[in-house]
């Protein structure tokens, strides 16, 4: 352990920046890439090149590997942060993604960093501190300024944190308040995201003060399993989608239009139309999105009227049309159908949840079903033959 650039420390220094590289790969190459993968890339690709810099830092352009704060690793950790921070925006509230919002955060990034590069090119004075006992040293005004510098890149990581949380809580009441309905949707792999990130954070700050051979290599390994928990859960992320209008106050415009009884009379009777005739239910692979699409509405105007309008989710409503068609089925042809035909023609793709859906619309399974339809039948048939009796 005397020195980290052996070829353990070689292999695990170069192992995430790999990883990173590999999965930004995947990621742009990825032909359904929602907006937001396309941004987790950009913090992959950074994170590469940050770990890539510090390494050829340490490696080639310094003679001792203990210099703490110095200023490529506050620059490529900001620049981390700003990627970190647009994915988080690109995934919880796109609408406040713009040129301008990209532009100022970049802007002040560079500013920031000109300001912690300028005084080691200029001045001798300022060069690297080589220890952590040197911060120690107030009447050093490089030490101060160091100082400084850390303690603003610590705030601005607070602030970082504090604002994707705010965008979490946000996104959570967006999606339980509008897209309650949908099955799926959960959000808690995104609390895991974040965490990762705030651990990767918190060993970055870390470092700058403990250049130590065991920490890197933690560092580093735990770097490796952090890209590819990042990756997994940031890949198979789906787009939730929002309303596109013109305004900022979408959810207020949207609410209006919505409440619109003429609209969603309209709408009702459309939905109910292409039910009946169309009958889409009886497709396996039906979604939201293909019935928003048939309706000509888009798939938040739809899931905002079901949920209001039926009060229950899109699935749930899709079960129910399933579970009549069966029963009007069973109405028609009471004594040619079993089990497996049923089956085949509800639409269902799972038989369990074709049966416990059956047994919550009627009390009982679809063959206990017929055979009381048919006793029905024989006593009726029975009754009116029997003749009245004689007074």
């Amino acid at each position: 352990m005397d020195t980290y650039y052996n070829d353990l420390g070689i292999f695990l220094y170069h192992t995430p920046i790999v990883c990173a590289f590999a999965a930004a790969f995947v990621l742009l190459i990825n032909r359904h890439r929602t907006h937001s993968q396309g941004w987790l890339a950009v913090v992959f690709i950074t994170l590469g090149l940050g770990m890539t810099a510090s390494f050829m830092f340490d490696r080639y352009l310094t003679s001792n590997h203990r210099e703490i704060m110095r200023p490529v690793n506050f620059i490529t950790s900001l620049a981390s942060s700003a990627a970190t921070l647009f994915y988080f925006v690109a995934l919880m509230q796109p609408r406040r993604l713009t040129k301008k919002f990209i532009g100022l955060f970049c802007g002040a990034w560079l500013a920031f960093s000109l300001v912690v590069c300028l005084p080691d090119v200029l001045s001798v004075h300022f060069h690297p501190l080589r220890d952590v006992s040197a911060i120690s040293h107030f009447s050093s005004l490089a030490v101060v300024w160091r100082i400084i510098i850390d303690l603003c890149v610590m705030g601005l990581d607070i602030w970082l944190l504090w604002f994707i949380l705010k965008m979490y809580r946000e996104h959570r009441q967006f999606v339980s308040e509008n897209y309650s309905f949908i099955e799926g949707i959960n959000l808690s792999w995104i609390k895991i995201i974040i965490v990762t990130f705030v651990v990767l954070g918190v060993l970055d700050i870390l470092w700058t003060v403990n250049s130590a051979p065991a920490f890197k290599m933690f560092f580093h390994i735990f770097s490796f399993i952090a890209i590819w928990v990042i990756f997994w859960f940031g890949f198979r992320q789906e787009e939730i989608s929002y309303p596109d209008l013109p305004t900022n106050d979408w959810s207020k415009a949207k609410e209006e239009k919505m409440q619109s009884k003429d609209r969603m009379t309209r709408l009702k009777a459309d939905l109910l139309e292409y039910f009946d005739n169309k009958k889409p239910f009886l497709n396996p692979e039906l979604s939201l999105q293909d019935v928003a699409t048939a309706l000509g509405v888009s798939q938040y105007v739809l899931s905002r009227f079901i949920n209001k309008e039926f009060e229950v989710n899109f699935y749930t409503l899709i079960n129910r049309f399933r579970i009549d068609h069966v029963l009007r089925l069973i109405e028609l042809n009471k004594s040619t159908f079993n089990n497996d035909a049923l089956l085949a023609a509800s639409g269902f793709r799972s038989r369990t949840v074709f049966f416990n859906q059956f047994k919550e619309k009627t009390g009982c399974t679809p063959q206990e079903y017929i055979e009381k339809k048919e006793k029905v039948v024989t006593k009726r048939g029975r009754s009116k033959k029997t003749p009245p009796p004689i007074i």
